[in-house]
C-alpha cells in the first residue's frame, strides 16, 4: 500500500462489482415489452368502449349513428324517471346477498371445519359460475309442471308454478349464482381464524352462541363484508333471473331496461347512460369489495 492512502474499510454485503447501465436499461426494456400486450388489450377492449360508452350517454335518441346531438337530456332523464328502476336493482341485489349470507356463513364454516373433501366440494361449488342464463333456464324447466320435479312437488303438495314469475324465484337463482362468492370470502377469512380461540371461549364458559358473536363473527368480518359485497356486485348486473323469472316488478331492473331502450325502442342514448350509472355502481362495489377481501385473504 503506498505511504499517506487510507484504506476504505469493506462493508458487509457490498460487492465491488456493479451492474453495468447497459443491462440496467435492457431489462427495463424487457419489463416494458411484457406489459406491452396487457395494456394494449386493456387500451383496446376495456378503456376506449368505456369512453365510447360515455360518449354515446351523450347523444339524443340514436343520433350518434346518423348527426350526433349532445346533451344532457339522457341524465336528466334517468334522475326523473328511472330512480325506481335503480333502487329496485339495488333492493334485488341487498336481498339476494343477504341470501347468500344467511346460508353462506354456516355452509363455509362446514366446509373449512368439518368437511374432509373441502377440494371436491369447491370443484362442485363452481357449476353456478358457469352462467346465469342456463341457470334460469335450468330453474324454469324444473318449476314446470311436466318438469323432471314436477312430480315429486305435486306428490309433496308444493304448487311450484305459483312460484314462476315471482320475486322468491327471481331472488333464489340470483343467490344461487352469486353463492359460492360467498362461501369462497368467508371460507377464506375463517381459514385465518385458529379453532383454538373457538374452543379456549367454550372452555371459559361462553355458550355456542356467544362463541360466534364475540369471537368467531368479529374476526371473519372482513371475509363477509367482502363476500357480501362481491355478491352485491354480481348482483347488480342480473338480467337472465329477473326476465326469465321474476314478474313485471322484478323485471324493472337496470340491465333489463337497457336492453329494452336500447335493442328494442332504439334509444341507444338512454341505454347507454343507463349502462354509465350501472358501471359507477358497480366500479364501486367492486373497489370496496376488493379492498375488504385482502383482509380477508391474509393479504
Amino acid at each position: 500500500m503506498a505511504q499517506g492512502t487510507i484504506p476504505r474499510p469493506a462493508i458487509a454485503g457490498t460487492t465491488t462489482r456493479f451492474r453495468p447501465r447497459r443491462s440496467v436499461s435492457r431489462q427495463t426494456w424487457i419489463g416494458l415489452g411484457l406489459l406491452a400486450p396487457a395494456a394494449l388489450v386493456t387500451l383496446l377492449f376495456s378503456l376506449i368502449p368505456l369512453l365510447y360508452l360515455v360518449q354515446v350517454s351523450l347523444t339524443e335518441g340514436s343520433s350518434f349513428f346518423f348527426d350526433a346531438t349532445y346533451s344532457l337530456k339522457n341524465y336528466g332523464s334517468i334522475a326523473e324517471r328511472y330512480v325506481p328502476t335503480i333502487w329496485q336493482t339495488l333492493k334485488l341485489a341487498m336481498l339476494a346477498s343477504a341470501l347468500d349470507l344467511l346460508f353462506g356463513y354456516p355452509f363455509a364454516y362446514i366446509l373449512v371445519r368439518k368437511v374432509r373433501y373441502r377440494e371436491f366440494v369447491r370443484t362442485m361449488m363452481t357449476f353456478p359460475l358457469f352462467g346465469p342464463l342456463y341457470l334460469a333456464f335450468g330453474l324454469f324447466y324444473v318449476l314446470l309442471p311436466l318438469g323432471p320435479f314436477g312430480p315429486l312437488l305435486a306428490a309433496l303438495g308444493i304448487d311450484a308454478t305459483k312460484y314462476l314469475f315471482s320475486l322468491p324465484a327471481t331472488l333464489f337463482a340470483m343467490a344461487v349464482f352469486t353463492f359460492p362468492f360467498m362461501v369462497m370470502n368467508v371460507g377464506a377469512a375463517l381459514s385465518n381464524v385458529d379453532p383454538v380461540l373457538e374452543e379456549a371461549a367454550l372452555t371459559l364458559g361462553a355458550k355456542p352462541w356467544q362463541t360466534f358473536l364475540r369471537v368467531l363473527f368479529p374476526l371473519s368480518w372482513g371475509g363477509v363484508l367482502a363476500g357480501f359485497l362481491m355478491c352485491f356486485g354480481w348482483n347488480l348486473g342480473v338480467f337472465a333471473q329477473p326476465l326469465l323469472l321474476g314478474g313485471p316488478p322484478e323485471q324493472n331492473v337496470l340491465s333489463v331496461v337497457m336492453y329494452d331502450k336500447g335493442l328494442i325502442q332504439f334509444n341507444y342514448g338512454l341505454a347507454a347512460a343507463m349502462g354509465v350509472v350501472l358501471m359507477v355502481l358497480a366500479f364501486f362495489v367492486t373497489w370496496l369489495s376488493l379492498r375488504f377481501s385482502r383482509g380477508a385473504l391474509g393479504a
